[in-house]
């Protein structure tokens, strides 16, 4: 495959598991808040306790980091070269 097939691959995943992560974060923390009390962890949302919520979002959210490390890791190029940009060079001369 080509470089720009691997990356494009990569961020379309990227986007895809960070959604699942952004919408179950927001379901913990506007329905399903930590600190319920007694039995709290048995406490469901959409027919889906807590607990569940969690494990699901850790999924995802492990999921995105692996991928955007990944992502990193191909644009390695570019970080490593980034710093010529902002160098000034004190041979030429603003005129």
């Amino acid at each position: 495959m080509k470089r720009i097939t691997i990356n494009a691959f990569v961020d379309i995943c990227c986007l895809i598991t960070f959604i699942p992560s952004l919408i179950t974060g927001l379901v913990l923390y506007f329905f399903l808040p930590s600190g319920g009390g007694r039995g709290g962890s048995w406490v469901t949302w959409m027919g889906i306790t807590r607990h569940d919520w969690v494990l699901w979002h850790d999924i995802a959210s492990f999921a995105f980091a692996a991928l955007l490390l990944l992502h990193l890791l191909l644009h390695w190029k570019f970080f490593k070269n980034i710093g010529r940009n902002f160098r000034t060079d004190t041979n030429e001369s603003d005129t």
